[in-house]
């Protein structure tokens, strides 16, 4: 609940600033919208953050992807990792993102860590 008045309230600001002449609280502007389905507008949030991924940086990945992210794939991902679409009212597209990134890293450990720190190691850390 906090995370979506956060959004809210920055949306709000993001609002206010472009047009001062949307009402005064947060509560007044968000009442003067009816209620959707996240997933009709989906498809364009994960268009927008597409392009605000994008960088001029060279990629450090281990392997590169020429894959757009669609509203498609992202639904492919969130099977991958065991999601269903009640689980997506919890959670950010990033943190889906991740913890594909996150399982696909756990399934080359073996090649990229061949040898894993235990309770000694933790230790003298």
């Amino acid at each position: 609940m906090f995370s979506l008045e956060m959004f809210e309230n920055i949306a709000y600001i993001m609002a206010k600033h472009a047009d001062g002449s949307i009402p005064y609280s947060p509560e007044e502007w968000l009442d003067e919208f009816n209620t959707f389905s996240i997933y009709q507008v989906l498809p364009k949030i994960i268009e927008f953050w597409g392009l605000n991924m994008k960088t001029d940086v060279e990629a450090k990945k281990l392997r590169a992807t020429d894959r757009e992210m669609t509203t498609d794939l992202f639904m492919l991902r969130c099977v991958q990792v065991g999601l269903s679409i009640r689980d997506l009212d919890l959670l950010t597209i990033g943190l889906v993102n991740e913890m594909f990134v996150e399982s696909r890293n756990d399934e080359g450990a073996d090649k990229y860590y061949s040898q894993i720190a235990g309770q000694a190691e933790f230790d003298a850390f």
